[in-house]
């Protein structure tokens, strides 16, 4: 664990701050879950831009930010415990939530947060960011997220989608359908191929991409992280001959591969 347990415990107070915590303890399990969820996707950014110098200042753009609880997280710590300059772009089309996160960024002292409301496609910055990320996007916000990332050629790109509704419609002819009849079977089905789907086309623009399991089960069952590093672009070919492959097994195609093919 990167967050160590004294650290854990100067968040605590910071929950209380942010009201994602109370002195309730009723209201505490509640938002135990959530809370579990942006500590753990606190600890793989850390993991990410530890590897930077002290000196540097870090850019990173939340995209889908809605009440900007990570970001919010993640300024803090960085600010507090590790000491590490950070300027923390937080995007979302909903303008009343922008406002009341503003207001408190303002009053925690948080002068390199920005918050910004519009279409993640039509955000953009002059520097490249060292992360671009979001935690339950909606559906086409993902693929959002991820292309944003390419086009500002981020050394990483985290991203944990919410639902996949644009490409469950997609998934209709294919050769399981004796699995997909079953409507459980078929969301868990559109989750796992879409992710696939969309790492491969972060493969073929020239990222090194994994999924994992970002926090247990038990906090959320949307759990799977797509985790996006520039790298080397080597396996560029064969990535494209593999999203081709599944793409046309499963009748299905991201609207990522259209932002992507544009860029």
């Amino acid at each position: 664990m990167l967050i160590t347990y004294e650290n854990r415990e100067k968040l605590n107070t910071f929950f209380l701050k942010t009201k994602l915590s109370t002195n309730n303890n009723g209201d505490n399990k509640n938002k135990e879950a959530k809370i579990n969820q942006i500590i753990a996707y606190l600890e793989i950014i850390h993991s990410l831009l530890r590897k930077y110098s002290l000196k540097r200042n870090l850019t990173l753009i939340d995209c889908g930010a809605g009440n900007c609880y990570l970001s919010f997280l993640t300024y803090y710590f960085y600010q507090t415990i590790d000491q590490r300059k950070v300027t923390i772009y937080c995007i979302d089309n909903n303008q009343r939530l922008m406002n009341n996160n503003r207001v408190l960024a303002n009053q925690l002292g948080f002068q390199n947060m920005f918050f910004q409301s519009c279409d993640i496609l039509d955000f953009s910055i002059a520097r490249q960011p060292q992360i671009v990320y979001s935690l339950h996007a909606c559906d086409q916000a993902t693929d959002k997220t991820l292309y944003l990332g390419v086009k500002h050629n981020a050394a990483n790109i985290l991203s944990v989608s919410c639902c996949q509704h644009s490409m469950k419609k997609q998934l209709k002819k294919h050769p399981c359908s004796g699995i997909t009849k079953y409507n459980v079977f078929k969301d868990k089905f559109t989750y796992m191929i879409g992710d696939s789907l969309r790492a491969l086309l972060m493969e073929s623009a020239g990222y090194q991409a994994n999924i994992i399991e970002f926090v247990s089960s038990r906090y959320t069952d949307k759990n799977v992280m797509l985790r996006a590093t520039k790298s080397n672009p080597n396996k560029i070919l064969k990535a494209k001959e593999e999203y081709q492959q599944l793409s046309q097994l499963f009748n299905i195609r991201p609207i990522l591969e259209g932002y992507l093919s544009k860029n």
